[in-house]
């Protein structure tokens, strides 16, 4: 069995909450953390999925900020030189028109990630994190 302990800080207890331009709902953003003791480069991340109440959320539909930079998740394989210290939180934006309702929602965040520090004979650990967790939206 990998290790899971940092896993429950992969989602932050925040709300979600609608992200609206001019009165516009379009979309809505939530926070996730780096589920380790150290941080990462972002190139480090294989994969990075999001699904909403069990529906996968299509990657072109999202947006992630961190270090005061928005980055398609399709940018992410290439941002060697973004550092994501693992105190810091990153913004989810998932652009859905009319936004996200009120009430409770379950995120699942679907991470694997390189664990660069941790490679030995031209092999590098990778480690999956998997989390489920109810949150609210304003």
């Amino acid at each position: 069995m990998q290790f899971q302990a940092y896993n429950k800080i992969l989602i932050c207890k925040d709300t979600i909450k609608n992200y609206e331009i001019g009165g516009v709902k379009l979309g809505y953003q939530f926070h996730i953390r780096y589920p380790s003791y150290r941080g990462t480069f972002l190139s480090c991340i294989e994969k990075l999925e999001f699904s909403m109440d069990g529906k996968k959320i299509n990657a072109e539909s999202i947006r992630f900020d961190l270090n005061g930079k928005q980055f398609l998740m399709s940018d992410l394989k290439n941002q060697y030189k973004e550092y994501w210290y693992v105190m810091d939180k990153a913004t989810v934006t998932i652009f859905e028109n009319g936004g996200i309702s009120k009430g409770e929602h379950k995120l699942t965040v679907d991470m694997f990630h390189r664990i660069p520090y941790a490679g030995y004979d031209g092999h590098y650990l990778a480690m999956p994190s998997v989390v489920t967790e109810t949150l609210v939206a304003e």
